[in-house]
């Protein structure tokens, strides 16, 4: 990419613009250092990986800290085979690794895993666990060696500590010492020169002996280590230089374990940093609503934008808005001329145009709509504002034709993307015309896609009769006498220059002049132009409001859509709540009735109640009312469980008259019909005072008749236990469901006669009803177990089961 080019589309603002998202030097440095890429492969990499940043973004997570320090020199500083890191820069080290195992562990996560290019680079991460832990155990905060460091130097300061201390309580006995009060010009220890000392008045030196380490300012007094502590004091210092000693081999260790280990440490400052740079420019793109960018064989804008407009403005904070930009080439155009007038419009298009296409080809999210494509160019060559050269004394326009020079003879060396400001300005307008004519059409020759902005007639004429060549115009507001940075493809613009003189005060007799020089078939020309302009404008004002429109339909739609579904869930969770309610109904009838069996027995089995215990008639009776309750509980579920239910029964076409009575299967709703057309297949339905169009396929017949309910019979479940006698009963031949109901009454008649066991004679033929009696008598609690008979000691052997009752 030319650098001419960047420079003039201002790609490094836009790059100084995403580093402010950063959180580290290093990261900094990979935005800086980006430029667009001409392979396919590479830009769908770099956009592969934002894409992942911004779905990292969207599940309301990011990465951890990626500020860990830039290593570059302490690395550099530490790769000779005999240096030795101080504290900090290991400290430094620590930090990085401590930043790679939690990114590595965050990007190791489950959730983490469905980003493949985060996941890529979190698995070549080094987090040199061994190394971390060493590290963490030698350094403090400050980076200074703990005592943890190694035994030794543990040993070491335990031995200096204890040596200080019996130092400190030598003097500080000394200074209690009477006979010395004259001699010490105050009471206290102190030290200089890391050695222990008392401060002495300069009178009296010979009163006490020792060695003078140091003086005050004043001369006055003498800092004195008496001889009482002189060996303690030598044995001090030769704990302290082996100490040093110590702390410099722990330090040599270390430095040498981080040397072992510099491509880890250097290829780990790579990923975090491309991780921050990554990172920023997802966040950057959330915050100026960007899209990752597609690419196809056409140009196709929607609603782009200039990044650097788009920050100007919020900056500026005085609400202005960037107007879109919409712009689509089918794919026979090879050039488009922009023209309108001299206002700053044209020259903005040209200029988002270039440098969103820089950012593309970068792998950047750019600001624009769905539905916008990107072509992949092997160059981007531009000649924008006011290219004079004073070192190479050339004029305006020699300084543009001598670039534009360059331009056609770069663009010749692949796919190339060509914006020309101006083009044929400067000059004479009849010759100016013919160079920029000549200009287009030498760039049409090679596989070049040219955009360029002019005023001069020739080259909207030479524009539109050429099929290659496409007009365009920057859309001007005539009563404001400013531009709404709207393109309007296929027109060529009015320049608007009389307006605009008009305007800003030309006096009349210059516009009358001026108008007097000008041809009348120019005039009507522009005048033509100006009435195209105004109509497109209306157009676009109509256009909008249809928009408008059409997203508030679109709205409302998905509102009724919402609220359909929330009725949904609203109908799920009442039959929901409706089967729980009939199971604790059910669920508490039957512990009644076991809880009034269970107390009847007891009452029969006390010698007390004899008297009062009921005969075998009532009991029956109790038992059958108990059992008429479960069903009427079960009615009432089921009647209202059939109000709740869905119809499944399809709408007849001779039911669809006003006043029909319908449910509305979308909207989980009853409704009645309003209206009927003649023709089609939709109705006017009212669902909760709310009209709705619905087709008729979509209706069914309501449950909710008009007829007078009739109640549904109750089922009463009578007990039979023919073929019973007084200890068995034979279920011989029976469904299981049937056998069940025929045991269930005759083990209740059991416990009311107080038999402890008796025998279910099932036979034997496939024992699919055995097996289903003996599961249902598994679950029944009045049962104490149950066995199957034996041959030769039970009647009827394995065809038979003995049950034991509690």
């Amino acid at each position: 990419m030319s650098d001419h080019s960047l420079a003039v589309l201002e790609y490094h603002r836009l790059l100084e613009l995403i580093s402010g998202y950063v959180q580290s030097p290093a990261g900094r440095q990979v935005i800086m250092r980006s430029r667009p890429a001409i392979a396919l492969a590479e830009v769908q990499s770099r956009r592969d990986l934002y894409a992942d940043l911004l779905a990292l973004l969207d599940s309301q997570r990011s990465l951890p800290g990626l500020h860990a320090e830039d290593l570059g020199d302490i690395l550099s500083r530490v790769a000779p085979g005999s240096a030795v890191l101080p504290g900090e820069d290991l400290l430094a080290c620590r930090s990085q690794l401590d930043t790679v195992t939690e990114v590595a562990a965050f990007l190791q996560e489950p959730d983490s895993r469905r980003f493949v290019c985060l996941s890529r680079l979190g698995d070549a991460l080094q987090p040199c666990p061994e190394l971390r832990q060493a590290l963490q155990r030698s350094l403090d905060h400050d980076g200074s060696v703990l005592d943890s460091a190694s035994d030794t130097l543990r040993t070491l300061r335990r031995s200096s500590g204890n040596l200080e201390r019996r130092i400190q309580r030598t003097l500080e006995d000394l200074l209690k010492n009477v006979e010395l009060d004259e001699v010490l010009q105050e009471k206290f220890v102190t030290s200089r020169n890391g050695r222990f000392v008392i401060p002495v008045r300069r009178e009296a030196r010979n009163a006490l002996t020792g060695l003078i380490h140091d003086h005050s300012n004043s001369g006055q007094t003498l800092f004195v280590e008496p001889s009482e502590t002189l060996p303690l004091g030598n044995e001090l210092v030769s704990l302290r230089l082996q100490e040093r000693d110590e702390v410099r081999r722990i330090l040599a260790e270390l430095s040498a374990r981080v040397r072992e280990r510099l491509s880890h440490f250097r290829r780990n400052q790579e990923i975090l940093a491309e991780l921050d740079a990554a990172a920023a420019v997802a966040r950057w793109a959330r915050d100026f609503d960007c899209r990752l960018p597609a690419f196809g064989p056409v140009l196709q804008l929607q609603g782009a934008r200039h990044p650097l407009l788009l920050a100007q403005f919020r900056q500026d904070g005085q609400g202005r808005v960037v107007v879109p930009l919409n712009l689509s080439l089918p794919k026979e155009i090879k050039a488009l001329v922009i023209t309108g007038s001299n206002t700053g419009g044209k020259t903005v298009a040209l200029k988002t145009v270039g440098l969103l296409v820089l950012a593309a080809q970068s792998g950047f999210p750019v600001p624009v709509e769905e539905g916008s494509l990107f072509c992949l160019f092997d160059n981007i060559l531009a000649d924008i504002g006011d290219e004079q050269s004073l070192q190479a004394n050339l004029s305006t326009f020699s300084a543009h034709i001598a670039n534009i020079a360059a331009v056609i003879k770069q663009a010749a060396r692949g796919r190339s993307l060509v914006l020309l400001d101006e083009l044929g300005a400067g000059t004479d307008p009849l010759e100016g015309g013919g160079i920029a004519c000549g200009i287009l059409h030498a760039l049409l020759q090679g596989r070049t896609m040219t955009i360029a902005t002019t005023h001069l007639g020739m080259v909207k004429n030479y524009v539109h009769s050429h099929p290659e060549m496409i007009n365009a115009a920057v859309r001007f507001n005539a009563e404001t006498l400013q531009p709404e940075y709207a393109l309007d493809i296929g027109r060529p613009g009015a320049s608007h220059a009389l307006h605009i003189a008009r305007r800003m005060g030309l006096p009349p007799a210059v516009l009358e002049t001026a108008e007097g020089m000008l041809s009348q078939e120019h005039l009507r020309l522009e005048d033509l132009l100006a009435t195209m302009e105004a109509e497109q404008h209306q157009l676009s004002s109509h256009s909008a409001q249809a928009k408008a429109t059409h997203a508030e339909l679109m709205r409302e739609r998905s509102a009724l859509k919402q609220q359909q579904e929330t009725l949904q869930r609203e109908r799920k969770r009442i039959l929901n709540d409706a089967f729980k309610q009939a199971e604790a109904i059910v669920s508490n009838a039957r512990r009644d009735v076991e809880n009034s069996l269970r107390e009847i027995r007891e009452s029969a089995q006390s010698a007390q109640h004899v008297a009062a215990v009921p005969p075998r008639s009532q009991v029956d009776a109790a038992v059958v009312k108990a059992r008429k309750l479960i069903a009427e509980k079960e009615r009432i579920y089921e009647s209202g469980l059939k109000y709740t239910a869905a119809p499944v029964r399809p709408l007849p076409l001779a039911a669809v008259v006003p006043g029909q009575k319908v449910w509305v299967e979308k909207l989980a709703a009853h409704g009645r019909i309003t209206a009927v057309p003649e023709h089609g297949h939709k109705v006017t339905v009212i669902v909760n005072a709310i009209p709705f169009v619905l087709n008729i396929a979509d209706l069914q017949v309501s449950r909710e008749a008009d007829q007078p309910a009739v109640p549904p019979p109750v089922r009463v479940i009578k007990p039979r236990v023919s073929g019973q006698t007084s200890h068995e009963i034979k279920l011989l031949g029976l469904r299981v469901e049937e056998a069940i109901e025929r045991l269930d009454a005759f083990l209740n008649a059991s416990l009311l006669a107080q038999l402890e066991e008796v025998r279910v004679v099932h036979g034997f033929g496939t024992g699919k009803l055995r097996q289903g009696i003996h599961t249902w008598l598994r679950k029944q609690k009045q049962i104490r177990d149950f066995r199957l008979g034996k041959d030769f000691e039970d009647a009827g052997g394995a065809g038979v089961t003995i049950v034991r009752l509690k």
